[in-house]
């Protein structure tokens, strides 16, 4: 079903911004609900969600995630502020369309993620978190929302790769039963 969705851009732009929307505003009811543990900043879930739609969608999914970003920016995060939604949907969309480049051209990994290995899932992981971490950050500090810039990038840097590595694991504990699910049909 879902190689039918992603076979029209159409469907498949859609999905992402839908999914990625959904999947934000869950993390926002979740983190709002944890936010008095300690440690709870440290994980975002939705930057898993990112990078895994642009490593099936690819620029597609780099143009999704962007649009939803804007969106939850100018309505729920900066209200009104186009220039700063703007920025950050770019730098959203960016970073994972460029984790994936590069993990590609200097890392071998194959753009359609045949026979990936856990040293280049790690590697495109890294890679995007970093980008993602400092190109949100340089947004915020450059627009004076948050003034501690290497603060803020090594906090999210932390929360990008505890968030995607949970969404990574429980993606492949799903698609393992799918396959089990699967099987057993034969």
């Amino acid at each position: 079903m879902i190689q039918k969705i992603l076979q029209s851009k159409l469907n498949t732009f859609i999905l992402v911004v839908v999914g990625y929307f959904l999947i934000h505003a869950f993390n926002q009811v979740l983190a709002d609900l944890l936010i008095s543990l300690p440690g709870a900043d440290l994980v975002h879930i939705p930057s898993g969600f990112k990078l895994f739609f642009v490593l099936i969608a690819g620029w597609l999914g780099a143009i999704g995630i962007a649009t939803a970003t804007l969106i939850i920016a100018v309505v729920y995060k900066f209200p009104g502020d186009y220039s700063s939604g703007f920025q950050l949907a770019t730098m959203s969309g960016l970073a994972p369309f460029l984790a994936k480049k590069l993990a590609v051209e200097k890392f071998a990994m194959n753009d359609d993620l045949s026979h990936i290995t856990i040293k280049q899932m790690v590697v495109v992981v890294l890679i995007f978190a970093f980008l993602n971490s400092s190109l949100n950050q340089a947004v915020l500090f450059w627009n004076e929302v948050n003034p501690n810039f290497i603060g803020g990038t090594l906090t999210s840097f932390v929360a990008d790769i505890t968030g995607t590595l949970i969404v990574f694991v429980l993606l492949k504990l799903i698609a393992k039963k799918l396959l089990k699910v699967d099987e057993s049909q034969v």
